[in-house]
């Protein structure tokens, strides 16, 4: 049985509640590995109401991974929901400036606003900032901390990036000295407090059996965020992930409940598949359903810095941390 952490590894709070073991994995950014990481154990903190893994890698560890990650192991897609929410949020801003992608894989995103945006992405596998580099995308480094120093943006994305790392409250911490006065910040990830997730299938929820995924916050967590950085009140808006037709919603339907009841039924089913497509080696042994779309589980927020607020690169005492860092 998983140890239990000491407190909520988001908020701090030590009102927290085991909701049960994460099947082993054996596939990370596009691929297959020789060896499969522990899936620990689902947390939910009554306090903030997010949830998170537990025990989890180094962030050095986790930084490796993604560095050796393929290109294609995420991208904009059609028919994603959440994408269609975060354009209509910058259109509704007249952006004509700059927009900051963190985690910009391969530069899908970036590549659907328009071309009088300036297009800066940030993104740690190597092949993927290959790949949005040749689509015109100016890549300023592996993770917020390479971030030039007095840089800022109109408007700064983070789109299914705060579910991979280790302190969502660092990462925007980060972030927030590179947003202009005047600029919002849009964050896409899952929502925790869903209650099929939460509630019915727990830790064997689709989206927390994704390895990549750790830390799961909440919609009252970024309002605790935004009040406490004297930010305008966020703009919380839930969302499937996808669309999908009647038939693959039913389908997927169905791999959640056979991979709630049994994961070894579904690991079965996907080295049988791969068999039959004569798929090449190494193959994959350990499987999750992938149920993108079937349930209102995602939220897309965003948070407006005031147009009056005070250059945080000049005035904050963490703006000097973060510059401590990124020239060490």
């Amino acid at each position: 049985m998983t140890a239990a952490p000491p407190a909520c590894r988001l908020c701090g709070a030590a009102q927290i509640v085991r909701l049960g073991v994460i099947p082993d994995s054996d596939y990370f950014a596009g691929k297959v590995l020789a060896h499969p990481l522990g899936g620990g154990s689902l947390w939910r903190c009554t306090s903030c109401q997010s949830m998170f893994r537990y025990p989890i890698l180094t962030p050095a560890a986790y930084l490796n991974l993604y560095a050796d990650g393929v290109a294609e192991a995420w991208s904009a897609g059609r028919g994603r929901q959440d994408l269609e929410i975060v354009c209509r949020l910058i259109a509704q801003q007249n952006v004509l400036g700059c927009v900051l992608d963190v985690g910009c894989g391969s530069g899908g995103f970036l590549a659907t606003l328009p071309a009088c945006v300036k297009k800066f992405g940030v993104e740690p596998s190597i092949a993927a900032a290959r790949a949005a580099t040749a689509l015109g995308v100016s890549i300023l480094g592996q993770t917020p901390r390479d971030l030039p120093a007095h840089a800022q943006f109109d408007v700064i994305t983070i789109i299914d990036v705060v579910e991979h790392v280790v302190d969502p409250a660092e990462t925007l911490d980060q972030l927030l000295p590179h947003l202009a006065p005047g600029g919002c910040l849009i964050v896409g990830t899952g929502d925790p407090t869903n209650t099929p997730w939460h509630r019915v299938f727990r830790s064997r929820f689709w989206y927390s059996c994704f390895p990549e995924h750790i830390s799961f916050p909440s919609p009252q967590y970024f309002r605790v965020w935004q009040q406490r950085n004297g930010l305008e009140s966020p703009t919380i808006l839930r969302t499937r992930y996808r669309r999908l037709s009647m038939w693959r919603r039913t389908l997927f339907i169905a791999a959640q409940v056979l991979y709630a009841l049994s994961p070894a039924c579904i690991d079965w089913l996907g080295r049988r598949a791969q068999e039959l497509l004569r798929m090449p080696h190494p193959r994959r042994r350990l499987f999750s359903p992938g149920s993108q779309g079937v349930f209102t589980d995602h939220q897309v927020v965003m948070i407006r810095r005031p147009t009056n607020a005070k250059s945080v690169l000049d005035t904050s005492k963490a703006s000097d941390r973060l510059n401590a860092n990124i020239n060490r």
